[in-house]
């Protein structure tokens, strides 16, 4: 039986779905792994053939399901309307046609809009500091990961955006904030996506499945960062790799932290420059699409729960673009569908931007090789 996405959209607790959804369009996360994601969004066109009314207020709750493989609805975006358009898209002599475009937003943009600090935080760790910036935020969280890695000085009052004060805050400690599906808001820290790998290993993607002409790879002098300099609340720190500098050229940097001690940002500066300092070939963006007899089900049904951070592993590439098997995760993601048709455009980042590559010097002196599983692969060992 051929699979179709069987959208449901349900605004302010009224389903739409009997008339006609036309056509959908859900993007989430962020673009490259330096920056914070920005809010999700979508696109919802709605057709009625009838003369009623539509109250669709502004700031109505919006829910959108599509069914995966097994014909269970899946929540592929939880917001809020912010702009409701309508139009006459056709007119006859027994009546018209009525095109709704229907915009909507996630969480962040209500955090955007909501001050917090004005009362001080204390000096406290990365958890800490962003439960307590996302309930005085007052949206409903996710997943904070613990424990705390970097410690953070006391912060005195100073009113500001939530939104603005949580990206920052995940920016200092090499992690980042993320909207859900369910409309929650999240906290990743430095170890998420190592923990996630071992824990659940790659998603592993087949060559079959990539559309070829939105293909494309890329390596960027801009990623590059050889020599930074990170500043804390009582002074700051350097660290710098000599042979990119050699082979590269000078590329530095400055990053402002609110971060108490300096070995925290004496961390956070070698992390910087262990993720950046050789220039990675990477993949930016490409689409995948959902209705294709090439798809298993299994795999069409972990596309659409797709979210920010997740492990993938295409084994295989045309030498032409990637040399080997590439290793990453995925920074967004836009899910587009109408009736009969559904695709997926994953932007990613290379795995080497996330995951600093274990060091033999990092290595416990007691491990032994009867110690490591015989099966593992050296991407997979951290």
């Amino acid at each position: 039986m051929t699979w179709v996405p069987d959208l449901t959209v349900t605004i302010g607790g009224t389903t739409y779905t009997s008339h006609v959804v036309d056509a959908v369009q859900v993007s989430y996360g962020r673009t490259n792994v330096w920056e914070q994601p920005r809010t999700g969004y979508a696109t919802i066109q709605l057709i009625q053939l009838t003369e009623s009314y539509w109250d669709i207020e502004i700031n109505s709750t919006v829910v959108i399901t599509m069914e995966n493989s097994s014909g269970v609805a899946k929540t592929i975006f939880t917001g809020t309307v912010n702009n409701v358009e309508s139009r006459r898209a056709a007119q006859g002599s027994i009546g018209g046609t009525t095109l709704h475009t229907i915009s909507a937003v996630g969480p962040f943009a209500k955090m955007s809009r909501t001050d917090i600090g004005g009362t001080d935080y204390p000096k406290e760790y990365d958890d800490d500091r962003m439960t307590a910036i996302l309930t005085d935020a007052g949206v409903t969280i996710d997943t904070i990961d613990t424990p705390g890695i970097y410690e953070f000085a006391k912060r005195d009052p100073l009113v500001v955006d939530a939104y603005t004060l949580a990206a920052s805050t995940a920016s200092q400690a090499f992690g980042y904030i993320y909207e859900t599906t369910a409309g929650e808001v999240g906290y990743a820290n430095q170890s998420r996506r190592l923990n996630e790998v071992q824990d659940n290993g790659y998603f592993q993607i087949p060559q079959s499945y990539i559309q070829w002409s939105q293909f494309a790879t890329s390596r960027n002098l801009g990623n590059l960062l050889n020599s930074i300099t990170v500043d804390y609340a009582s002074g700051s720190v350097t660290a710098s790799e000599p042979a990119s500098i050699a082979l590269y050229g000078l590329a530095a940097g400055k990053v402002t932290t609110t971060l108490q001690g300096s070995a925290d940002a004496q961390a956070l500066a070698d992390f910087f420059i262990a993720t950046r300092a050789v220039p990675q070939t990477n993949i930016a963006s490409f689409s995948i699409q959902l209705d294709s007899s090439l798809l298993t089900n299994a795999d069409r049904n972990t596309l659409i729960e797709t979210y920010l951070g997740k492990p993938i592993l295409i084994t295989s590439l045309p030498s032409s673009l990637y040399n080997n098997g590439y290793i990453g995760f995925v920074e967004g993601w836009q899910l587009s569908a109408n009736r009969l048709q559904a695709s997926i455009t994953l932007t990613t980042t290379d795995s080497t931007f996330s995951i600093v590559p274990t060091r033999w010097q990092d290595v416990d002196p007691a491990q032994e090789w009867q110690d490591v599983a015989g099966t593992i692969r050296w991407f997979e060992y951290e």
